[in-house]
């Protein structure tokens, strides 16, 4: 006898459903769940979290070599904003002008300057070529975090002459042989040794090495830093009142472009660019080729969890055919049983989501503690809330799609064809 349907199932069929068909839904989603077989249920979760931690890591593993290449390039070579010579000049002249002009501008937290000359640096029977650069120390302390990094002895003074802090790398180490070092060193110099620098004009001069830094920024830390005070009996300029370039501290509420438009205003150099200009010229095209691995990254997690989730609740919709039928046969609306299902993929897709950013978070917990170093930068997982929000939302509305399709394709069979699955 062809079953026939419900009138009340017929007259409810264009009818927006209400709470009590939500609350219906809900409960027939949970008892699904409840009754369907664990280990599915928490593999599916652990997918969704899997893709969830995939989707996140490398675009946040991106982001953290890109700050820390920023942080770093801010902190030990051109600050927030740098000032250099002019075309046609080799330096910044006119030094304490420039510099007390600019420390009086609204925006500006410290200027300092900066000037190297090449130098040999002799130690035993170890020669090494490298760059001397002369600071202001004091000064120093307001531009770049230099002087915390000391891992030897004490940071340099205004009035030091005759002393030197170095990178360790330069120092080396006395127990790795000099045919087995990464790269070319002192071998073993510690605080107290005396080491001779002939620099490139000839002056010739034994030095007493203060301290001993290690700040992970290949450029930094494979230099040699002397005091201004210093440099001026090099250069044999009393006062020395030209540098290579100025660096610049921005002051908290103040951006780089606001302080490099001051600069450019009063005159102080047409040759002012902020930390994200020299950026753009240098790697702009490598952060350009981060965004687009981490934009192919996202794309295939979010294709893969689709995926996984739409084989998922089809397989699942497919072998409940028989059990749809009966609903629908008692007078369960079409739209209760579409959204059953719906309820099954969201409560799934949430579950998995934090599981998700739980994986991530620690994983960003342990990078912290272990980054990724090279002699060039070290990185670590950076992600923001709004990135795991963006994140979260993206993967949810990606699981609704997966699993709407196949519940709506079931939910419209006719009952007899259901019944006979």
């Amino acid at each position: 006898v062809p079953l026939r349907v419900p009138a009340a199932q017929t007259r409810r069929r264009d009818v927006p459903m209400g709470k009590k068909e939500l609350k219906v839904a809900f409960l027939l989603a949970l008892r699904s769940l409840q009754r369907g077989g664990r280990s599915s249920v928490i593999l599916t979760i652990l997918i969704v979290g899997m893709c969830f931690t995939n989707m996140i890591f490398l675009p946040s593993l991106f982001n953290g070599i890109e700050q820390s290449i920023t942080t770093q390039l801010v902190d030990y070579e051109v600050g927030n904003v740098l000032v250099s010579p002019e075309s046609g000049y080799q330096y910044v002249t006119n030094l304490s002008d420039t510099l007390g002009l600019i420390n009086g501008m609204p925006g500006v937290e410290r200027a300092t300057p900066h000037i190297s000359e090449g130098a040999t640096l002799k130690y035993r029977q170890r020669i090494l070529g490298v760059s001397v650069r002369a600071i202001m120390p004091e000064d120093e302390k307001y531009v770049s975090p230099l002087y915390q990094k000391m891992i030897a002895g004490t940071y340099l003074g205004n009035s030091d002459t005759g002393e030197v802090i170095i990178g360790k790398p330069v120092a080396g180490n006395p127990a790795i042989r000099e045919e087995d070092e990464f790269q070319p060193s002192l071998g073993g110099v510690r605080v107290g040794d005396s080491i001779t620098i002939e620099y490139a004009n000839g002056y010739t001069k034994d030095y007493r090495v203060k301290g001993i830094y290690f700040t992970g920024w290949s450029e930094s830390d494979s230099a040699v830093y002397v005091s201004w005070t210093d440099m001026e009996q090099v250069l044999g300029q009393q006062p020395l009142d030209y540098a290579d370039d100025i660096t610049v501290k921005t002051a908290p509420g103040y951006s780089e472009s606001f302080v490099k438009d001051e600069l450019q205003q009063y005159g102080v150099s047409q040759k002012v660019q902020t930390t994200t200009d020299l950026l753009a010229k240098s790697l702009g095209s490598a952060f350009q080729s981060f965004a687009i691995i981490n934009l192919v990254s996202l794309i295939v997690s979010i294709i893969i969890t689709t995926v996984v989730l739409f084989i998922v609740i089809t397989i699942k919709t497919l072998n409940s055919r028989k059990q749809i039928g009966i609903l629908k046969a008692i007078g369960v609306d079409k739209q209760v049983i579409m959204h059953s299902y719906g309820f099954q993929v969201m409560i799934l897709a949430l579950l998995g989501i934090i599981l998700g950013i739980i994986l991530a978070l620690l994983l960003a917990l342990y990078m912290a503690y272990h980054p990724i170093v090279t002699p060039e930068w070290s990185a670590t997982l950076y992600m923001t809330p709004m990135d795991l929000f963006t994140n979260s939302l993206i993967l949810f509305i990606a699981a609704m799609v997966a699993g709407y399709v196949p519940a709506y394709q079931v939910s419209r069979e006719d009952i007899q064809t259901a019944m006979r699955a």
